[in-house]
């Protein structure tokens, strides 16, 4: 691992970076930020349906353990309170199933406690919950983890932040096959699409794995939907630190000439050097034949699973309901 090039004045990578990159880590980075953060800790526990009030009693008679050997097997991560609750997590990225950990771990819990649930969390998205003996088994997945942070009640703080680009760079969240729809009528924005294959917008994090610029009218561009990118990678900086983060660019692609185009994508059109960015990079689009365009129309109704009006700012839609809209293929 470079920690820092030379020519750049300081590191890119947060102390999480240096946990690795297997499940390990980032079972490891969840831990230590519901350590870290009593407001993350118990908006996770609402999430998991354990209604206990976010107080500083209760936070201080939390515990949380990471790797904890027992008969049954070492778990990832568990979180209790003495007579209140035990929370087992089980944590796995990529193809990995949680499969004979479903039951494994039944015994482990502790008898005191009115609530016990077994957190199955994954890369693919699975929201179904199940009550063996007297254990809620909770099924949930990396990308509702970030879901559940990526909003303005959490991502002013740091270690909030730290976590997302963390989870987000390092483990590329893709099971989902979203297809992220943004409006784009600024012009500045529709050439760094254009020319230099990014799509830049204000922070945010999640991991669409394509991208579908929605030119509006008075754009100079055919309105619809007339291009679809795959998403090579995701970062989050401010412009002039763009150098400091070649090697993560490096990474999303190995031909040196889309690397340098990136960099000189980045530098278009900067007034606030500062300003923290969001940029997506993109492979060479696919173009359609015909645009695909929004619902029309004043109905009640209109634009579910696809878009309608205005956009909002993470609109993603699934490949199924993309395909439907394509007029080549109805």
């Amino acid at each position: 691992m470079i920690l820092k090039r030379t020519e750049t004045y300081k590191t890119t990578y947060t102390l999480l970076d240096l946990l690795g990159t297997d499940e390990v880590a980032l079972s490891k980075a969840f831990a230590f930020l519901l350590a870290t953060d009593s407001d993350c800790y118990f908006h996770f526990l609402r999430f998991l349906g354990v209604p206990i009030k976010n107080t500083v009693e209760n936070y201080k008679n939390a515990t949380i353990t990471t790797e904890k050997k027992r008969n049954e097997g070492r778990t990832d991560i568990e979180l209790s309170q003495e007579n209140k609750y035990h929370i087992i997590i089980e944590c796995k990225i990529g193809k990995g199933k949680v499969l004979k950990q479903r039951t494994q771990y039944l015994t482990a819990f502790d008898a005191s406690v009115s609530k016990k649930i077994l957190c199955i969390l994954t890369q693919e998205r699975d929201t179904n919950k199940q009550i063996e003996n007297d254990v809620i088994i909770k099924n949930t997945s990396w990308l509702e983890i970030i879901e559940l942070y990526n909003n303005k009640k959490f991502i002013h703080k740091t270690i909030i932040t730290d976590f997302l680009k963390f989870a987000t760079k390092n483990y590329k969240m893709k099971e989902l096959k979203e297809i992220l729809i943004q409006d784009l009528s600024d012009q500045t924005e529709i050439r760094r699409f254009k020319e230099f294959n990014i799509y830049r917008r204000d922070q945010t994090f999640g991991t669409p794995i394509y991208f579908a610029p929605y030119f509006n009218r008075g754009s100079g561009e055919t309105e619809g939907i007339t291009k679809l990118s795959k998403i090579l990678g995701i970062l989050t900086f401010k412009p002039d630190d763009i150098e400091n983060y070649r090697s993560d660019l490096e990474s999303f692609s190995t031909d040196t000439e889309t690397v340098n185009k990136w960099i000189n994508g980045i530098s278009l059109g900067n007034d606030e050097k500062d300003v923290v960015y969001t940029y997506y990079f993109l492979d060479e689009p696919l173009t359609f034949k015909s645009p695909l365009r929004k619902d029309g129309g004043r109905e009640k109704g209109r634009g579910k699973n696809w878009i309608a009006a205005m956009i909002p700012p993470n609109r993603c839609v699934s490949f199924s309901d993309f395909l439907k809209h394509i007029p080549e293929l109805k």
